[in-house]
């Protein structure tokens, strides 16, 4: 079983509060280097920012492993994810 991890996270982002929560937080690292940079902080801005692809890639990583635990608890939506493309077998 193969799951896709844009469409893990567009289900993880619709579904589930942590999901969206987490999704949501990955404005701040746009807002808050910008935010630094207006302050003469340019080292630590920079610094923020690198930090915005490895976050993307743990909630994506987040997503995936929310989506397993889900196919554990209902094993009966698995058709669903299916239909949707979220896995592929």
């Amino acid at each position: 079983m193969e799951i896709s991890r844009v469409e893990a996270n567009y289900w993880w982002r619709k579904n589930q509060p942590v999901g969206a929560l987490l999704n949501t937080l990955m404005v701040l690292f746009i807002v808050v280097p910008v935010g630094l940079v207006f302050k003469g902080f340019y080292a630590l801005s920079f610094v923020v920012f690198a930090f915005m692809i490895p976050y993307g890639l743990f909630v994506r990583y987040l997503a995936v492993c929310a989506v397993r635990q889900h196919l554990v608890n209902h094993p009966e939506a698995r058709e669903e994810f299916e239909q949707d493309g979220i896995i592929s077998c």
